[in-house]
Parts: structure tokens; sequence; C-alpha cells
């Protein structure tokens, strides 16, 4: 290189050329052939889970669409659930991360003035990974808030539907409640019987007690299968013992039924909850039905079980109110309970 000025004097000066020695030339990370393979390699990586991404968003929306269609088209009864007027929302528990479903159960294949023979709160805790099922014992005595006198739980069905019950146990239990599902005893044998039955402990005492007075025989045992009609038998078995072990029977029928789930096909559950869809009655829209069955998909499988009944022995006391027999709860011990339950890391 020349005319390099120096104290202002300029000469020439000879200097090396550094990029065209082999022995001095600077090396870049990569040759330029290694380079544009690793590029190429990183774009492919990022092509493959760009695709994966989409695959899985595109059968997310198709199964979302299957779901939330065929329920639109079954022909299930959809209500609309209003806001409860007798209590605030900022007064009842609840969380983001808890979705309760009540699921009532009815006795209206019997005939007469339908009452909610069943009532269970089903939580899915996603803070604590759990399920979690209370059953409300149907003789409680509460405050039905439309008549503003106290009644039995059971009862609230009867002045109002799914409608006044929710809002009957929120305003006595203090807990927010999602959404609900009613079934009746058809829809019950007939989910259980598409899945094959299912398998239950019962007890020589159970047994005895179906055989006698159904026409339906059973054995006894800790795991002994069972089809829809024995599960129905199983499950409103009362007059042997209580209430109490009443509802204790019909969680572990839910039990049985969650486990059933876990071990069936996708196709199958899905052919199964189709073919019960127009019997049920819920305030879930068809989109809504489909969330819900992923939630509860998700939950089912990968998440343990829990449950009580509200109210516990040591929340309440017996005895006659008027002319009728009640189970009298202590409600503020039953609210404390109940959020501890549900929203907080519950150890049996």
């Amino acid at each position: 290189m020349k005319d390099i000025y120096i104290s202002g004097e300029p000469r020439e000066v000879e200097m090396e050329d550094v990029f065209s020695d082999s022995s001095h030339s600077l090396q870049s990370p990569d040759p330029p052939e290694k380079g544009k393979k690793r590029r190429k390699k990183k774009r492919k990586k990022e092509s493959r889970l760009i695709k994966i991404i989409k695959a899985v968003f595109i059968i997310f929306v198709v199964i979302t669409l299957l779901i939330s269609g065929t329920a639109l088209v079954s022909g299930y009864k959809f209500r609309f659930h209003k806001r409860n007027q007798y209590i605030s929302i900022t007064d009842l528990y609840n969380s983001p991360f808890v979705t309760n479903i009540l699921l009532i159960g009815t006795d209206e294949a019997s005939g007469g003035a339908s009452r909610s023979d069943s009532m269970i709160l089903i939580s899915l805790d996603y803070t604590h990974g759990k399920i979690k099922m209370t059953s409300f014992l149907r003789d409680c005595l509460v405050m039905i808030p439309s008549k503003g006198t106290k009644n039995k739980l059971n009862s609230a069905y009867v002045y109002g539907g799914a409608q006044l019950l929710c809002d009957t146990i929120e305003y006595n239990f203090r807990v927010d409640i999602d959404r609900y599902v009613k079934v009746d005893f058809k829809m019950f044998t007939k989910m259980i019987d598409n899945l094959g039955g299912i398998d239950i402990e019962v007890t020589d005492s159970e047994a005895k007690f179906i055989n006698r007075t159904t026409r339906h025989t059973v054995q006894s045992g800790k795991s002994v299968h069972l089809n829809g009609a024995e599960a129905l038998v199983y499950a409103r078995i009362r007059k042997l013992d209580s209430d109490y072990m009443r509802t204790f029977r019909q969680r572990k029928i839910i039990t049985a039924l969650i486990d059933k789930f876990r071990h069936t096909s996708p196709a199958e559950l899905f052919k199964s909850v189709n073919s019960v869809l127009p019997l049920l009655e819920t305030d879930l829209n068809p989109l809504e039905i489909a969330f819900t069955a992923y939630k509860g998909a998700f939950a089912a499988a990968f998440f343990d079980i829990q449950q009580i009944r509200m109210p516990d022995d040591d929340m309440m006391r017996t005895g006659y109110v008027g002319s009728q027999w009640a189970e009298i709860p202590d409600l503020a011990k039953c609210v404390q309970a109940l959020y501890e339950f549900i929203y907080k890391s519950y150890k049996e």
C-alpha cells in the first residue's frame, strides 16, 4: 500500500496483504458451504415445527367442530342459565383454575313431581391436579331463596328446576357453580352399557339387598362387573343403610366411569357420548360442550379423584323440623369446609 502519511511527509511503504496470504488469513467460524448447510438444517427444523403446530391446530379445530356440531344436531336440551339474583358473585368463592359443574340426577322416570335424586358438584381443580366430587345430601335443610323459607335441598328442583337448585346451593354454601348437567336414569344406564359396564366393589349386604328387592342378581366382591341397569339399582340403594351411604355409592359409580374413560379409545368414547347427548339437559352451548369435553378428558386422564359429602357428620344435626325429618347443617362450618376442599390442597 502506498502514500501513508507519517509526520506530514508522504512516502511509499510496502505493506503485506494479509487477505491474500493463506498463512495469515482470518478464519470465519464456518466455511461458507458448512454455514449454508447449518442454516438450511435450521430452516428445515423450524419448518417441521411449524407444520406440527399447524397439524395440531387443525386437528383441534376439526375435533372441536365435530363435537360441537354433533351436540348441535343431537337434540340435547339447552337451557339458558341466568346469573344468581339472590346473591352477588363477589360473595361466592371461585377461581379461574377451578371449574365447578353440578351433576343433577333426577327421578323423572318414576313419575310424579320430579325431584333432584342426586346432586354432585364435580370440581376440576387445575391448580392441584384433582377431580373433586361433593355430594349434597338431598334432605339437608336450607333456605330456598325464591320462597324465603327453609326446606329440603332437593325441593328446590321441584320449585324452579336446575336454575333454582344451582341458585340455592350457591346461596347457602357460597360456592360458584359454573355450569350444570342434568341426566335421567335412562341416560345413566345407557352410558354404562355403551362403555361395556363398570367394575366396582359390592359388599355382601349390598348384594343381598339387590337380590332380595329387585329382579337383578349380583355377586359381592372387590371388583364386580355391573351393567347399566345393575349399576343404577346399586346407586339407588337407600333403605339398606342411609342416604349418606347412598351418596357414597353414587360417587363410586362416577369414579368407576372415570376409570372406564381412561381405558376407552377416543373413538369409542366419542361414540358413547354422542349416543347420550339427546338425553342431556345443560346450560352449556355446543362450543362450550366441546371445550368442557377437552378439559374433562385431560382431568380424567391425569388427575386423582377426591370426594366428600356435604354436610358431613360434624357439620350437622338431625331431627324433625315441624313434621319432616331433616339434616340441619351448621352452614358456617359447611361453607369453610367446602371452600378448603374445592380450592385448597385437600388431604383425605
